[in-house]
């Protein structure tokens, strides 16, 4: 895994699943109560993967983490809470917000929106964004953004380095 501190975030390749994993847990070190992760990339990017990695390095049971595509959100309780949520079958934007979405935004776990490219005007202005882009059968090219705070990213960075 090589990972690029960019102007705006961090650039990261990915070779395989495990380095996918590696992510999550590094990212899991990183988090808090209150952070809000949107998740952007085509069918089969990795989103879920990669929230399952999270999840679990929070202590998320894994056998009880599965994809969104059916049931909108999913609350997994662990060491923090995840709270996971689909946006790709809702209508629009406005139905993303009726499903109570802000009401997590500033509760006491960890959000991840996969397809948040499509309710992005109802994110919190602090929202990470984490653009998945394959390359390859298991590659990834990774974007994160995290706005106005370096220091996570400069964490994230040494994290990467460590797991």
């Amino acid at each position: 895994m090589q990972s690029v501190r960019t102007a705006n975030g961090l650039t990261i390749e990915l070779a395989s699943e495990q380095d996918t994993e590696q992510l999550g847990r590094a990212l899991a070190g990183v988090v808090a109560p209150g952070v809000v992760i949107g998740l952007v990339g085509p069918l089969g990017a990795g989103k879920t993967r990669l929230t399952r990695a999270l999840a679990e390095a929070l202590d998320v049971d894994p056998s009880s983490i599965a994809s969104p595509t059916f049931v909108l959100i999913h609350e997994y309780e662990g060491r923090i809470p995840v709270y996971h949520f689909d946006a790709y079958r809702l209508p629009s934007a406005d139905d993303f917000e009726s499903l109570g979405a802000s009401d997590y935004f500033t509760g006491d776990g960890v959000c991840l929106i996969e397809w948040a490219n499509l309710v992005v005007d109802r994110l919190p202005l602090d929202v990470w964004m984490i653009q998945i882009e394959p390359t390859g059968l298991e590659q990834r090219t990774i974007y994160i953004s995290v706005p106005n705070n370096s220091k996570i990213i400069d964490q994230l960075a040494e994290r990467l380095t460590q797991v």
